[in-house]
């Protein structure tokens, strides 16, 4: 990589968008993300060319933008009409806008911005019952040019719900395991532990009491009911929270839910 240039002083104090001629924008070099050309092109000619490519002060090249920067390229070289929001200049040439104003302390830095600026949005992933409900309020060319197939959307869904830990028809049986230890706790109480001499115990003397559930904690069996059509959200909502707290159990699962959601409202869990 070419070496890290002096930024002007006023390179970071503020950010702002310039449009720059097509032909001397520069790409990153090394760019290792892969990008879908053909929804990219669908989305800027249906909405626009709103998201600003992002250009490091300090060397002059890409940090954010290059699969776009890809799209513009083939569709000037095509003579297609400039998107909206991209302007022409009097020889033709395609003016983009871009961010300017920041610049990184060093080109690993810069290079790791490039990494974080798409595997972030990657990591955050979806909420699929709000993204579903979202989608189906679009038309069928909303829907494409957003790139989703509704139809199967909602089969990856049912196939993720079908493949999720089947719970117990009956709700009773959630702990119905740790209950049946912790029944038996009371009976081992009461049983007179042996003295050495293979005697029972004086009486008074406190028997041994039996741990209770798995990590000696006394259990509680709360049973809630919910509509039949509701079955498959409640086992993806348990299965969610298992991936998302690290639980082992419905159970644990389920007061990870309800803890969530009392911080959510600012109540003490």
């Amino acid at each position: 990589m070419a070496p890290r240039k002096t930024p002007a002083a006023s390179a970071d104090a503020a950010l702002r968008i310039e449009y720059l001629p097509l032909d001397q924008l520069s790409r990153w070099p090394g760019n290792p993300k892969e990008h879908a050309g053909g929804a990219i092109a669908a989305s800027i000619a249906r909405f626009g060319f709103r998201d600003p490519l992002a250009i490091d002060e300090a060397s002059g090249r890409l940090i954010a933008g290059h699969g776009r920067l890809s799209v513009l390229e083939r569709a000037h070289a095509a003579g297609q009409p400039a998107p909206q929001f991209v302007q022409v200049r009097e020889d033709g040439m395609w003016l983009v806008p871009v961010t300017r104003g920041g610049s990184f302390g060093s080109e690993e830095e810069a290079a790791a911005y490039l990494v974080a600026h798409n595997r972030t949005s990657e990591l955050g992933g979806w909420n699929d019952e709000l993204l579903a409900g979202l989608l189906g309020g679009l038309d069928d060319d909303l829907r494409a040019v957003a790139g989703f197939d509704l139809d199967a959307f909602v089969r990856e869904m049912d196939a993720q719900a079908d493949s999720a830990p089947t719970l117990p028809e009956a709700p009773s049986e959630f702990l119905n395991d740790l209950i049946g230890v912790a029944a038996a706790a009371p009976q081992a109480q009461a049983t007179p532990t042996p003295a050495a001499g293979g005697d029972a115990a004086p009486a008074g003397t406190p028997a041994q009491a039996a741990p209770v559930g798995p990590d000696s904690r006394d259990y509680v069996q709360v049973v809630y009911v919910v509509p039949a059509s509701d079955r498959d959200l409640a086992q993806r909502a348990v299965k969610r929270a298992r991936e998302q707290f690290g639980v082992a159990t419905a159970p644990e699962a389920f007061m990870a839910i309800i803890r969530n959601y009392l911080r959510a409202q600012e109540v003490a869990a």
